[in-house]
């Protein structure tokens, strides 16, 4: 069973439109990847390398800032300040229990928690300075509040996301209880500062429940260089345990370090260059969406330019066929007549009948032809000088008959309009023209010619002056007065193709019952 032919169907703009712009994202995409890898692979290797470096400078801090034989609460505190630090940077969670030279066990880690340096005078007159750190976390819920951390910013922030939630909150302690044994404090009145170091105004005033051991200190009194504390660390979240923690250990001239580290917690290479990315895929999206025009509109047009053509064959095969088989039905008539002798007077009248539509029918033949050669582009073409009044004044005449029997008036002042053409494809073209003109102006009127070295322009009264005159040029487009004469509608059709391939334009238009043909040379 042979497969069934495809049908033409009329082509759509926005089917291969659309595909074209997938085809495109795809393909920038790919070379997006493509060009972006090197750069990813460089980031993560930067990103690995500085993690690196972070750890061990973690680690040698604790090996050569922590050798000493006795350490102070200052110490203690500042190397939980690098712990809180290192997390802010980098998003690692440590603890580290300090061992050795000690009367008992350290225990410091990342929590969050709230560190004061107080740097006064001496008692030799010099500055000196401790290092302090929150004795209760309970403290910290003064700070929490909404009006605290809308001053606040985000510790860690340029390295790593993982502190996006836990603010930093910078104040100065006006009044504060601390135990300098221990190196601890806790805060009885202080102002939120920006974190510019700025002053907001913003009081917060706690009343210690419990304050044994501690000494009040009124930095008004005292007059210290400063006392400022800052809130900073890691928030417990509930899923501690789930940590894949690494253990290290080591140990310097005086003490052992017993280390757990959690995972790293780097930004993401999307979310470290988001806005050039987000950029880039905008404007891949919009070249996708704009260049997509270029194959969709050649797909399009050369899909509409194959459907116009089945169209016009289609159409053209049923016009053919319908003028052929109206004067083929009457041959046949007449023919039947005289083979059954039916109406034997009659015999010279149908033999005439026949006569007229074999001509018909060959003068349709010869059009078709003729139009089949009008649309041959690579005809040869050979220019020489064309008087075109000559050419005019012949085609008049060969349409004499006509003219004569319609008692039509011809109005050509001729006017010597000479131009480089072919002159068989000119004459041709010029010819159906004037028969046109000819053939269908109302009886007894007027058909003006006129010709200057731009335009020849063709006036005729139409006998009917309806529809798109354009439409006109098509090949077998007929009027009602074509369809009865017996017209090929193809007059119009040769003029205009024969007029292209010489480099003219043909213009037609109904100006009221005025049927206007110009020519422009």
């Amino acid at each position: 069973m042979k497969a069934r032919k495809a049908t033409i169907k009329k082509p759509k703009f926005l089917l291969p439109y659309f595909l074209s712009a997938i085809l495109l994202l795809i393909l920038a995409a790919g070379a997006a990847v493509i060009i972006c890898m090197p750069a990813f692979y460089e980031y993560e290797f930067s990103l690995e390398q500085e993690m690196y470096e972070k750890y061990d400078y973690l680690r040698d801090f604790f090996k050569e800032s922590l050798d000493k034989q006795n350490l102070s609460p200052t110490d203690v505190s500042m190397a939980k300040e690098v712990l809180i630090n290192h997390y802010g940077e980098t998003g690692q969670r440590c603890e580290v229990v300090i061992s050795g030279n000690v009367e008992k066990e350290i225990k410091l880690d990342s929590d969050r928690t709230a560190l004061l340096l107080y740097a006064y005078e001496a008692e030799d007159g010099d500055y000196d300075y401790s290092y302090l750190r929150l004795a209760d976390s309970k403290y910290l819920k003064y700070f929490d509040t909404e009006e605290a951390k809308s001053k606040a910013y985000v510790f860690g922030q340029g390295y790593s996301d993982c502190f996006h939630n836990s603010p930093t909150i910078d104040f100065e302690c006006k009044k504060f209880y601390a135990n300098f044994e221990k190196g601890l404090f806790i805060p009885a009145e202080a102002e939120i500062l920006t974190w510019h170091g700025d002053p907001t105004g913003i009081i917060v005033k706690i009343d210690p429940e419990n304050t044994d051991g501690f000494t009040l200190i009124n930095t008004a009194e005292a007059m210290p260089h400063y006392a400022k504390a800052t809130i900073k660390g890691y928030e417990p979240t509930g899923n501690e345990e789930s940590f894949d923690w690494t253990v290290d250990e080591f140990s310097n001239n005086y003490h052992h370090f017993d280390f757990k580290a959690g995972p790293m917690k780097a930004i993401h290479f999307y979310e470290a260059y988001k806005y050039k990315i987000d950029f880039a895929i905008v404007l891949i999206c919009c070249g996708a969406f704009i260049f997509a025009f270029i194959p969709a509109t050649i797909i399009y047009n050369t899909g509409k330019r194959r459907y116009e053509i089945f169209e016009y064959r289609r159409k053209m095969v049923d016009a053919m066929a319908h003028d052929l088989k109206t004067p083929m039905a009457a041959i046949s008539a007449y023919a039947e007549n005289l083979s059954n002798n039916i109406a034997t007077d009659k015999k010279e009248y149908y033999a005439g009948k026949i006569e007229d539509k074999v001509a018909q029918m060959n003068k349709m033949v010869n059009d078709i032809l003729e139009f089949s050669k009008s649309e041959d582009s690579s005809a040869a073409i050979t220019k020489e000088t064309v008087d075109i009044a000559e050419v005019i004044e012949k085609a008049i005449a060969d349409n004499e008959h006509i003219i004569s029997k319609r008692s039509l008036k011809i109005n050509f002042v001729k006017k010597s309009v000479t131009i480089k053409t072919d002159l068989n494809l000119f004459r041709m073209a010029i010819a159906n023209l004037i028969n046109n003109a000819v053939l269908y102006s109302k009886e007894g009127t007027e058909i003006s010619i006129t010709c200057d070295e731009k335009n020849l322009v063709i006036i005729n009264i139409a006998e009917e002056a309806e529809g798109n005159a354009n439409d006109l040029k098509d090949p077998f487009v007929k009027g009602s007065k074509a369809r009865s004469t017996g017209g090929t509608g193809l007059g119009l059709a040769i003029a205009n193709n024969n007029l292209a391939m010489l480099g003219f334009k043909l213009v037609v238009k109904f100006e009221d019952d005025r049927f206007v043909a110009t020519v422009k040379l």
